[in-house]
């Protein structure tokens, strides 16, 4: 399972969620540090919220390039239209939420086979 959030308190508190539910997770500050780490060929889905896409036009062409599941995470006050291939989950994040949407998003997250 891949991370990207530029904030680290979001970042750390995705990381311990989704440990919790007994999933390996890499977790990046940015895209292109994520691009760059070898280990990101791991996991099946990618976890990104949205500031880390905000400064660089190209960042979610970017996040495609994982050829890997999209989970969205946006804020409830921004619009935010469908893009194929991506799950977009509103924050804040409430209850079993982000599981939940890791699932429905990845196929292979909802075996029972944590990435």
């Amino acid at each position: 399972m891949l991370v990207i959030a530029p904030d680290y308190g979001l970042r750390r508190s995705l990381e311990f969620a989704l440990e919790v539910e007994g999933f390996a997770v890499l977790s990046f500050d940015d895209v292109n540090a994520a691009l760059a780490s070898p280990g990101t060929a791991a996991g099946s889905c990618v976890v990104v919220d949205e500031e880390a896409l905000l400064n660089d036009p190209l960042a979610m062409a970017a996040v495609r390039r994982f050829h890997k599941a999209v989970l969205l995470l946006v804020d409830r006050s921004r619009s935010m239209p469908d893009i194929l291939g991506v799950r977009v989950l509103r924050k804040p994040i409430l209850g079993n939420a982000l599981i939940t949407a890791i699932r429905l998003t990845d196929q292979s997250a909802g075996t029972g086979q944590p990435t």
